[in-house]
């Protein structure tokens, strides 16, 4: 089914410390991520498919930010684990990403000149596609030798 998408991506940097530092510190005392320096916010609106296959629930549309061209995205889950989310991205540029609340995950990117590996802690998700249209993940992320950065990822699907 055709869908309108919303998708508001919000990062903000961390100086200093690492994921594995932040991970550490987020587990033991529970602070907020709300002390970062600089933030960067982008909204796109697009068009997408919603489909239910079995067990499946899948997004998918063609990115529409600068530099994205050619590039397709698929947000899936399975309907009876909702708080595991895969993004995939093909095309130009492509990634894989996993995103299980509470855990980390090393995942590759690849820029089409090379590949390189971005670890992703996922604080919260909140996966309601299927009931409301609305997903929301809460995530830190590192590139080797790069500071780390919050981002907020939150998608709103409506039926058209």
């Amino acid at each position: 089914m055709n869908s309108k998408i919303k998708i508001t991506t919000t990062q903000t940097e961390y100086k200093g410390k690492s994921i594995f530092e932040r991970a550490a510190e987020e587990l033991m005392i529970q602070e907020t991520f709300d002390n970062g320096v600089g933030e960067d916010k982008i909204e796109t609106s697009l068009y997408g498919d919603v489909l239910i296959d079995g067990n499946t629930f899948l997004v998918k549309y063609e990115e529409e930010a600068e530099g994205m061209g050619g590039v397709f995205t698929e947000i899936k889950f399975d309907i009876n684990k909702p708080k595991e989310i895969s993004i995939s991205r093909t095309g130009a540029l492509e990634t894989f990403m996993y995103f299980d609340e509470g855990k980390r995950h090393i995942c590759v990117y690849n820029t089409g000149i090379m590949p390189f590996e971005i670890c992703i802690y996922s604080k919260m998700v909140d996966n309601r596609l299927m009931t409301h249209g609305y997903l929301e993940i809460l995530y830190l992320i590192e590139i080797k030798g790069a500071c780390a950065q919050k981002t907020v990822f939150k998608m709103e699907v409506e039926k058209i």
